[in-house]
């Protein structure tokens, strides 16, 4: 595993749920080794994704309703960024979100050290 690629990975993935975090809202990062696989999530308790936007958030460029990023300044190339990270290390990238309860992004890696 490329150090450097992962911690862009989880930079990215921090950087976007404190983007979209309520006044007084929360992130969470687990981690969980499995025997086959390596487990992060990110979980925010923020604005939410919509339900429409979901399968377009890791299409470089794509920026879900301009009205929640305009503050924040970001690129739309985050995620994209991030799915090709995790891809190219062998795992796989999920977003779960509901709209004013917030996202939970995990990722899947394969356990290399596994017997």
């Amino acid at each position: 595993m490329d150090k450097d690629k992962f911690k862009q990975i989880v930079n990215n993935l921090l950087l976007n749920a404190y983007n979209h975090l309520k006044p007084n809202g929360a992130v969470e990062v687990t981690l969980k080794k499995e025997k086959q696989n390596i487990i992060i999530k990110v979980i925010d308790n923020g604005i939410g994704i919509p339900e429409k936007d979901l399968p377009y958030i890791f299409e470089r460029f794509y920026r879900s309703d301009l009205s929640r990023t305009k503050n924040t300044g970001g690129s739309g190339i985050g995620l994209t960024i991030t799915k090709s990270f995790v891809e190219a290390h062998g795992g796989k990238i999920y977003v779960q979100s509901k709209l004013d309860e917030g996202t939970t992004f995990t990722i899947e890696f394969p356990n290399i050290l596994s017997s």
